[in-house]
């Protein structure tokens, strides 16, 4: 692979966490994305969140030797969940510009220097993600999309009711997240928890309006959304919304009793609330 010469950019990293039920496939397409951008990251950090399979290994260790810039593993004795994966992956990063990437998605080749152009243009900004297209099987098989607002003022409307930011998306200061606390584990949960301590903090975000990732969903990802062990951190997150001043008492009781329903319905169900009208 030729390198990509970035001397016009603020040097950035990539941070991915994988775990031992990815398919190795997906892994090796999702870096690939990484690896073919049109400016690529100054280094790419991997947390193993737990061991893994050799032939997970087999993939993380041919992109090791393949990229230009620097690769780093760095290994979890045992699986944590994404939160804790990525404050360990965090400390390991040596750049302040941080782009998530997860194991399974794929970015589009303009991604990082189209989040870039916006940084040079806001010297402010301490966050910049955009959309998803959400695909099954391969990238031509899209069955939705995740929409989110672009503007901050639509931003901070957006996260009284939803996360509002697409997490594999973003681009984040380093400074920024450390200042926040960093990746919490917080159920399924910590990237809209740390979205909401940054705007409660009154840092400059936004979201671009191009697609920016192609996010892989199976039927498991509806599941996921009706754990009922995630409820408890959703009614503690509403309370740090309210507590912040961000929502009124009536608006916590309702994303209270929206997200209590959300738990309980059917998953054929979820699946269509999504699909129809949340990701479309």
């Amino acid at each position: 692979m030729k390198e990509k010469i970035n001397n016009k950019f603020p040097d950035f990293s990539v941070l991915m966490s994988v775990y031992k039920n990815e398919k190795p496939n997906y892994l090796d397409k999702a870096l690939n994305s990484i690896e073919n951008q049109t400016i690529i990251p100054k280094e790419i950090v991997v947390v193993q969140d737990g061991p893994i399979t050799d032939a997970l290994n087999q993939v993380l260790k041919k992109h090791s030797e393949n990229f230009v810039n620097t690769f780093k593993i760095i290994k979890s004795k045992k699986n944590q969940g994404l939160g804790a994966a990525l404050c360990l992956g965090t400390s390991a990063i040596d750049t302040n510009w941080i782009a998530r990437m997860d194991s399974d998605d794929i970015s589009v080749p303009e991604r990082f220097e189209k989040q870039l152009i916006a940084i040079l243009n806001d010297v402010d900004l301490a966050l910049v993600g955009g959309q998803v297209s959400e695909f099954a099987t391969n990238i031509n098989n899209l069955v939705g999309s995740r929409s989110v607002p672009t503007s901050e003022k639509e931003i901070q409307k957006f996260v009284k009711w939803r996360s509002p930011f697409n997490h594999p998306t973003i681009m984040i200061r380093k400074d920024v997240l450390e200042n926040v606390g960093g990746y919490i584990p917080y159920g399924n949960l910590e990237d809209y928890y740390l979205w909401s301590r940054i705007i409660s903090q009154n840092y400059r975000v936004k979201n671009l309006s191009d697609t920016l990732v192609y996010m892989r969903v199976d039927e498991g990802m509806y599941n996921r959304r009706g754990k009922v062990s995630n409820i408890q951190y959703f009614y503690k997150l509403r309370k740090f919304l309210r507590k912040q001043k961000m929502i009124s008492f009536p608006e916590q009781i309702m994303g209270d009793a929206v997200m209590t329903v959300n738990i309980i319905i059917p998953s054929f169900l979820r699946k269509l609330l999504y699909q129809k009208i949340l990701h479309r």
